[in-house]
């Protein structure tokens, strides 16, 4: 009795959870509020960072958008700067009601809960805290990565670059099919 049990266990932890296929596609913001897309990313065997992101309108027009090479560190401290620089820059710019999405669920997480004094980013969370709890409408949401190429590839052009931030009041080159097929509402399995 007990070898079969053991063995139906050990095959119900085997067997794959059943996974579906869904089409997903960035999402225009409401109107009047304006999308702020994020991510980091983390090159290479040394443990190079970088982030990028991009700030768009309600009809999806592109407003400003950076990428940051950060040196050498953890990919969680690349999402969190990733999502300071994405506020920092909405907030200067004077937008009053943000969505921010980030591809990293643990990033979106932390940034709506309380944080820990003793947790190793704790600064940098409340950096991002510090600007979510300004006086405008903010929130923090996690989408998947294939509703947030346009954030994935302004990352990997921060990976690109000398150390240091580079902003753009114009789409680079290299994101402009993204936001194309962005606007066009093209899914992505």
């Amino acid at each position: 009795m007990a070898a079969a049990d053991w063995t139906q266990a050990n095959i119900e932890k085997t067997r794959r959870p059943t996974r579906s296929l869904a089409a997903l596609s960035w999402q225009y913001p409401n109107e009047c509020v304006i999308k702020i897309n994020t991510d980091g990313c983390r090159k290479g065997e040394d443990g190079r960072i970088a982030a990028g992101g991009g700030l768009r309108d309600s009809s999806g027009q592109w407003m400003r958008g950076f990428a940051v090479n950060l040196g050498v560190e953890q990919v969680l401290e690349a999402e969190l700067w990733g999502i300071y620089l994405g506020l920092k820059i909405a907030w200067d710019i004077g937008c009053s009601a943000v969505v921010l999405e980030s591809d990293s669920a643990i990033a979106a997480h932390l940034l709506n809960k309380n944080v820990e004094d003793l947790h190793p980013l704790a600064a940098m969370l409340w950096g991002c805290q510090d600007y979510i709890d300004k006086n405008w409408v903010c929130s923090i949401h996690h989408v998947y990565r294939e509703c947030n190429m346009v954030a994935d590839r302004l990352a990997e052009l921060g990976s690109c670059l000398e150390l240091g931030l580079s902003t753009s009041h114009d789409p680079p080159y290299g994101i402009k099919s993204f936001l194309s097929e962005d606007l066009l509402g093209v899914c992505r399995p």
